[in-house]
């Protein structure tokens, strides 16, 4: 039996404050609840529903309010536990002791906080054989997350909070080989207040108990990693990760030296009927660009479009252009390569396309390319918050 403790009782104070109510994990995105996007994240598709137990913890004011107690049993089925907590706690760890009554046996646990969504699902059966933990990570360099230091064999030989000692940063999911370890740990490390952070206990840090008694702990790296613990986080991941190129039309523009490689550009999205709004220009007479870069760029910052399209003779032009528009994120894309990292890396909404350096074949692998791709996130989510201002809903 696999026990699967997932902690969401905090109070989510910055969701209030931006005038959400609802309880962080019933809140909408993209048409589904956050609870529903994190549990995608874990795939439990191999475990029969006697294999497993989700052991929730929730504040008991969203019982009475909101009835989430009930809501999850719809979602994940009647075989699940509730822990009720009616107090703030002193951190993650804390919380999820909680759950001791349930836990504290040789079963295997797993604990997941589940404000993160992870395109490839983990899946538990993948854990190796003899592990006495296992803590996924992301790529990441910044000190907002804990952190997991290997020796050249790949097994864990440090863990710290809020301190950046390898590329490896903890995006919420940890495996204990059973559940008594983790009690024994946790409770020796709250009796110890040995690794207590700014006035909490985090659940990373305690691993280098473990590691310290010899027990084998590695990692396991997952991609596509999206966080959704702020309002900003989320309404980033509704507005411009789950959009998918080609969901709506696109807007596509250009200036007269753009002209001719759009209007092929226009002939593709037909073949592959993909609906677009043509801006212009709409002749090869000479123009400036921005007369038609505008109304692309407020296609996209009003919603009906997802995507823009321009096109000038270097694309260097309609790039500048559109990126001194907020909430546009412009790439400049000449090849294969750049068409898949203006997405994957830069999460852009608006190509800018040279017409000197690209043809009609370009551009048909260019879309599909677009359509295949998605926003890697983890740590380019990161490295976006610092170069697009905070009026950018970043």
């Amino acid at each position: 039996m696999l026990n699967i403790v997932l902690p969401i009782a905090g109070y989510a104070q910055r969701f209030k404050d931006a005038g959400y109510n609802m309880p962080k994990p019933l809140i909408m995105a993209d048409g589904r609840h956050i609870i529903d996007w994190a549990m995608d994240s874990i795939d439990l598709s191999d475990l029969n529903e006697s294999e497993y137990k989700l052991i929730f913890i929730v504040r008991l004011d969203h019982i009475y309010d909101f009835s989430i107690d009930e809501i999850l049993r719809q979602k994940f089925g009647s075989n699940i536990e509730i822990v009720t907590v009616d107090q703030v706690t002193q951190g993650a760890l804390c919380t999820c002791l909680l759950a001791e009554p349930f836990i504290n046996d040789q079963n295997p646990l797993l604990i997941y906080t589940p404000d993160v969504y992870f395109k490839d699902a983990f899946n538990p059966r993948s854990i190796e054989e003899g592990l006495d933990g296992l803590i996924l990570t992301f790529d990441a360099n910044s000190p907002a997350h804990s952190y997991v230091q290997l020796d050249e064999t790949g097994y864990a030989v440090m863990t710290a909070e809020k301190r950046v000692i390898s590329k490896e940063a903890a995006v919420g999911v940890y495996y204990y080989k059973t559940g008594c370890d983790f009690v024994n740990y946790a409770n020796k490390v709250v009796e110890e207040e040995s690794s207590k952070i700014n006035g909490e206990f985090y659940i990373c840090p305690m691993y280098n108990d473990l590691i310290q008694d010899g027990k084998k702990v590695k990692t396991h790296k997952v991609q596509k990693m999206h966080v959704l613990g702020t309002p900003a986080e989320l309404e980033f991941f509704i507005n411009n990760v789950s959009p998918r190129f080609g969901d709506k039309p696109l807007a596509v523009c250009a200036d007269h030296s753009g002209y001719d490689l759009k209007e092929e550009f226009l002939s593709l999205l037909r073949k592959l009927e993909i609906d677009f709004v043509d801006m212009g220009t709409y002749t090869g007479k000479s123009c400036d660009y921005y007369d038609y870069v505008e109304p692309a760029v407020n296609a996209v910052k009003s919603g009906l479009c997802d995507h823009a399209v321009g096109f000038c003779r270097t694309g260097q032009g309609v790039n500048i252009l559109a990126n001194k528009f907020k909430w546009i994120r412009s790439a400049l894309v000449f090849d294969d390569h750049t068409a898949e990292y203006s997405v994957r890396h830069n999460c852009a909404n608006f190509f800018a396309i040279p017409s000197k350096y690209m043809n009609s074949d370009d551009l048909e692998r260019a879309i599909r390319i677009w359509k295949d791709s998605s926003f890697d996130g983890g740590r380019h989510m990161t490295r976006m918050k610092k170069t697009i201002d905070e009026s950018s809903k970043i």
